[in-house]
């Protein structure tokens, strides 16, 4: 290493600096994978049954009937909401599929030998956004589905534990992804 001006040079050119080694980008498998499962659920949320409800007809006495989350999607956006507490909770159940396309796409290209950060960025802004809607279904389970939390928790089937389930398990594939880079 010889000095320039008083100032020493380091063997990568830049004065002052240490010469980085840079490792290659290279696929995230575990983070792919984690991705696709969170991807997949948040698809089957909206075709499996979301909670079983009585109905209360002559015809139909004592009768159980399971809804979908299509379903719950159809009959949230039939039903006037001057409060929007309905619209959310309609945006969140699509959403949430949607959402899971997203993060399909996103896992795949975590197969590529790319940065993995600004993907793990998108895909935990999908999660978190997931995780927000599950969480509105929560809070407001009275408004929405006319009935407590717990009696909504012992009506719910697996669809409705997907939807759940979908945002945080993408969130656990986006820390990953993060921190493969």
């Amino acid at each position: 290493m010889g000095t320039t001006g008083g100032v020493r040079a380091s063997p990568s050119g830049v004065a002052g600096r240490p010469l980085q080694i840079l490792r290659p980008s290279r696929p995230d498998p575990v983070a792919a994978v984690v991705l696709f499962v969170a991807g997949a659920i948040g698809i089957w949320q909206l075709l499996l049954p979301w909670r079983t409800v009585a109905i209360d007809s002559s015809s139909l006495a004592g009768a159980d009937v399971s809804v979908s989350g299509w379903q719950v999607y159809r009959l949230l956006r039939s039903v006037p909401d001057s409060g929007g507490d309905l619209q959310i909770a309609t945006y969140s159940v699509l959403g949430t599929a949607v959402g899971g396309g997203a993060l399909i796409v996103l896992g795949a290209a975590m197969m590529m030998a790319i940065n993995h950060r600004p993907l793990g960025s998108a895909a935990l802004l999908v999660s978190l956004l997931c995780v927000a809607g599950a969480g509105w279904m929560l809070i407001s389970a009275r408004a929405i589905f006319d009935v407590g939390l717990f009696t909504l928790l012992t009506q719910a089937q697996v669809g409705w534990y997907l939807f759940v389930a979908t945002g945080f398990i993408g969130l656990i594939g986006a820390w990953k992804a993060l921190a493969t880079g």
